[in-house]
């Protein structure tokens, strides 16, 4: 009874021969190494192109975004004031805090406190305000500090028929029979980075 033990034994103890080690070799997987140094000089410059291309084109971006956020409320606030005032004699009772409370404009761009409106339209870097002129013929809105970039986008929308004159830091870019002067804009838009953009409208 023990003779077939041991033959299962010696069985066991055979190993593989050369030619089985180097067909065992051959179908193993290739350990996977890390970068080396051109692999990893290309990582780096692939990484440094696109940080680069962020730098140029996110500004861009997300200044037309900021910027496209104002024209589209200016679009709803402006035909809201019209309709509100159609029946009125002139635009004489015009204020910003009546815009904010009868909520003409966005809640985004109402000041809170306590969840009731204190009378102030804010934008992401300064005041919107609203007043009457030309004998309250005319309505005027007035940004404040305003970057660069959003500047000119603004400005760039004045030639929209619903504005009847636009001035940018005091320097007229539009008015009532002209197209905006572009150069005008540039110029005035690129002189600060917290240029004063007014704007006026008439009634509808």
């Amino acid at each position: 009874m023990s003779l077939p033990l041991k033959k299962e034994s010696a069985m066991q103890d055979v190993k593989p021969n050369t030619a089985e080690k180097k067909l065992l070799g051959m179908i193993q997987p290739k350990q996977r190494g890390a970068f080396g140094l051109p692999e990893l000089a290309l990582v780096l410059l692939i990484g440094a192109l696109i940080a680069g291309a962020s730098i140029l084109i996110l500004p861009g971006i997300f200044s037309g975004f900021r910027a496209g956020k104002i024209t589209d409320e200016f679009n709803i606030a402006i035909p809201a004031i019209q309709t509100a005032y159609q029946n009125q004699t002139s635009y004489s009772g015009l204020t910003t805090a009546q815009v904010a409370q009868n909520q003409w404009v966005s809640s985004g761009f109402i000041e809170y406190s306590g969840g009731v409106p204190t009378g102030n339209l804010i934008t992401a870097w300064g005041t919107l305000t609203f007043v009457p002129i030309a004998g309250g013929t005319q309505a005027q809105g007035t940004l404040t500090n305003v970057p660069t970039r959003e500047c000119i986008k603004i400005a760039n929308t004045f030639t929209n028929d619903q504005y009847l004159t636009a001035a940018i830091n005091g320097a007229t870019v539009k008015t009532s029979v002209n197209n905006v002067d572009l150069t005008a804009v540039g110029t005035q838009c690129s002189s600060t980075t917290t240029n004063t953009v007014v704007f006026t409208f008439g009634r509808a």
